[in-house]
């Protein structure tokens, strides 16, 4: 999980071995002297990555946004400056190659392809930043020519560049302002200071080191009217905007490069010191989730869907988890980590450009929420786009939406309605079909669990356990249990699941007996059959248990603060024997194997549960933003809801990916990591949301009469599970380092 589970493309591959070949080991000199990389930046292009998205019909590579962006994460791990001299020069190429004219793309992209051309972009002045609409470089049209005027600040490439895309007015007196703004393909040419051009210095900062950033001033500088990009004037803000969705997503992929150089280098550091501190598994869940979120927009970006959204949270969340991984690093290291002999100082200055780079954080954050009201107004499902899932998988999801919205929000901590789920195949999803179940591969089922947790965690939590025990009564049981899969689909058996607490196996002769407590377990006191995870001298086992065995005792279901109804009870074995046929996997070897994927799935089942909770929550959250207002204006249009709905929304976007892609890992491979690490990440995220969602509501929020309260109950019973995330934290820490 530390390094991407996906094989590489071939450029991919070669951008990995370059830099770990020819660019660590000189990154943190170059860096430390601020000196331009001129002989890594001429392997950039011989690798021929200045054309990476140019079309290979102007001599490029016409690679996809999405291996640009692993390239992208590939240099960064190394030395995050690189991409700085990739990314502006690819931007401006971008211009050209959308907006401009024939004869522009014709004469412009392959000098840009071969490098020749080395491009940047002129946006940023020293009153304009994050607005653009505030710009002051004017240019006035003379004859066959423009003239330029004007002063531009952190251009990259400014100073070794020689080609840039600079956004100018060509219409001051225009309203709004953004439609007399025009775009030009400025060449310094030679002798550029002698014609208006200077370079009036390289701008000192505290990271982002070894490649020049400039302040550029235009002093009645002459570039042709062919230089205007289009040949028309008043649409240069939108040529510059359009390239925002894939410069946001390149910041993502920076992003998670610098914050997988700080991942490596503290694993490096804990495999020293024979440690593995639990902030590892943190650091591999944030970490995961950021890359997750930047490839899924950078998917929607090459199927040309809509992403301004989902570039906009892949930029936000990438950016503040490579700072925070920056900074963990420092702490794993102690105050070795200051030093500049180690590279996990660079990381730390090098992290906030990304928070600030492509429009700060906090303008981020007000674009993302002004988009999700602007798609998802009052209606529910409001991040949850299935018009792209294969046509059954959408079908299935919505027929469970139906029935959720129909039967279970009405009466959320209610068991009444699990026959209609029984009618719906729900029961059996994991069951193959030739055993009588729908035979659903595990991403589909999570999407159903999660659905069900939208509208009730207490039935979430039922369904999910009686899930388990199918399911490893499907893959790891013997006949008598393969024979079960039928009734346990019909519910003629009933299932739960106590996969934690402190029972003991050992076995005697042909028996299995079994002394301890579990952990509470759903629906305990209804299951025919529970299946109980226990400690042997060698490995843990689960061990299907009847409830009638002697020696169990089922105690009262306790009152909780969350998933009220679930009837959760706590599970007394002292010595229950059971045949040893009964423990899971024994028939062929594979006890421990069966133990370790039936905890994996469980906390699959958790993540699923924590995001439909997080989701409910977050549309109420939305729905109410929108239907109250305070101080003469709904209240989604004060800036502090906005922040707070844009961190929710991407937080929740992270935690659903990373439990859909566990549950492909988990269904292909049987990778039990990425279960666990979406568990952690998912149920904090449960946590955090379900309180930001009661801020909004304010004190309707701590009322029984509105959800999320109910929400709000509902998420720690979901972190807590299973033995609690502590536990989870120091073992998956463990499985990371070693």
């Amino acid at each position: 999980m530390i390094t991407p589970n996906v094989s590489l493309p071939p450029i991919v591959g070669a951008v990995r071995r370059f830099v770990d070949v020819e660019v660590v080991p000189v990154a943190s000199q170059l860096e430390h002297a601020d000196r331009y990389p001129h002989d890594l930046v001429s392997r950039l292009r011989e690798l021929g990555l200045f054309g990476a998205l140019v079309p290979r019909a102007w001599g490029g590579l016409g690679l996809d946004v999405t291996t640009y962006a692993r390239i992208i994460e590939e240099l960064c791990r190394g030395f995050m400056s690189l991409a700085g001299v990739i990314n502006s020069h690819t931007m401006a190429a971008l211009i050209v190659l959308q907006h401009g004219t024939d004869a522009q793309r014709d004469r412009f992209l392959p000098r840009f392809a071969r490098g020749e051309a080395r491009g940047g972009l002129c946006l940023t002045e020293p009153q304009a930043g994050s607005d653009v609409q505030a710009i002051r470089t004017v240019a006035r049209r003379r004859g066959d020519d423009y003239v330029l005027t004007g002063t531009k600040m952190f251009v990259t490439n400014g100073r070794e560049g020689n080609t840039f895309a600079l956004l100018a007015l060509t219409d001051p007196a225009a309203t709004p302002r953004h439609r007399g703004m025009s775009c030009f393909i400025v060449e310094k040419g030679e002798d550029p200071a002698a014609r208006g051009f200077r370079v009036v210095k390289s701008i000192g900062k505290l990271g982002y080191k070894g490649v020049d950033t400039a302040e550029l001033v235009f002093e009645d500088f002459v570039v042709p009217a062919a230089s205007l990009v289009g040949g028309v004037e008043g649409r240069g803000f939108k040529h510059v905007m359009s390239g925002l969705e894939t410069g946001r997503i390149n910041i993502a992929a920076r992003a998670v490069g610098v914050g997988q150089a700080a991942m490596e280098r503290s694993v490096a550091r804990c495999r020293a010191l024979g440690s593995a501190p639990p902030a590892i598994a943190d650091m591999a869940a944030r970490l995961s989730g950021a890359r997750l979120v930047t490839y899924w927009a950078a998917g929607m970006k090459d199927r040309a869907e809509r992403c301004d959204l989902e570039a906009g949270m892949a930029k936000l969340l990438a950016s503040e988890t490579a700072q925070s991984l920056a900074l963990d690093a420092l702490r794993v290291h102690g105050e070795a980590g200051l030093s500049a002999t180690l590279d996990v100082e660079r990381h730390y200055r090098d992290a906030p450009l990304m928070i600030i780079g492509e429009g700060t954080n906090e303008i981020q954050r007000t674009l993302i929420a002004r988009q999700l009201l602007e798609r998802y107004g009052e209606r529910i499902g409001g991040l949850l786009a299935l018009e792209s899932e294969p046509v059954e998988r959408r079908q299935m999801l919505l027929a469970v939406r139906q029935f959720v919205e129909k039967e279970i929000v009405p009466r959320p901590e209610s068991l009444a309605m699990l026959e209609g789920l029984v009618d719906l195949g729900l029961l059996g999803a994991v069951v193959p079909v030739e055993h009588g179940g729908l035979g659903l591969d595990l991403l589909t089922c999570a999407m159903i669990v999660e659905e069900i947790a939208r509208g009730s965690a207490t039935v979430a939590g039922v369904v999910a356990a009686h899930l388990t025990a199918a399911w490893a009564f499907a893959r790891f049981g013997d006949d008598a249990h393969r024979s079960a899969l039928a009734r346990l689909t019909r519910a003629e058996t009933v299932a739960s699941a106590a996969l934690a607490g402190t029972v003991t196996a050992r076995r005697e002769r042909t028996e299995c007996v079994l002394t301890g407590m579990t952990t509470l377990a759903d629906h305990a006191a209804r299951a025919d059959v529970v299946l109980v995870r226990a400690t042997t001298e060698a490995h843990h086992v689960v061990v299907a248990v009847p409830q009638r065995a002697p020696g169990l005792r089922i105690g009262q279901a306790e009152d909780a603060l969350g998933a009220r109804g679930a009837e959760a009870s706590v599970l007394h074995l002292d010595g229950v024997r059971v045949p040893l046929t009964s423990v899971l996997g024994a028939g062929d070897g594979r006890e421990d194997v069966a133990a370790t994927a039936s905890g994996a799935l469980a906390r699959l089942w958790l993540a699923a549960s924590a995001v439909g909770v997080a989701q409910a929550a977050f549309e109420a959250a939305l729905r109410y933003s929108q239907q109250r207002s305070t101080f003469g204006k709904p209240i989604c249009q004060h800036q502090a809801v906005q922040l707070a709905l844009a961190d929710m929304a991407t937080s929740i976007t992270a935690a659903r990916l990373l439990t859909y892609d566990a549950a492909t890992r988990l269904d292909a491979d049987g990778d039990d990591v990425a279960p666990g690490l979406a568990r952690l990440f998912a149920t904090e995220t449960a946590c955090t949301v379900t309180l930001t969602a009661m801020r909004i509501h304010g004190g309707y929020g701590y009322t029984t009469e509105f959800p999320v309260e109910r929400y709000y109950r509902d998420a720690p019973r979901l972190l807590l599970a299973l033995g609690g995330p502590e536990a989870d934290r120091t073992a998956l820490a463990a499985r990371l380092v070693m």
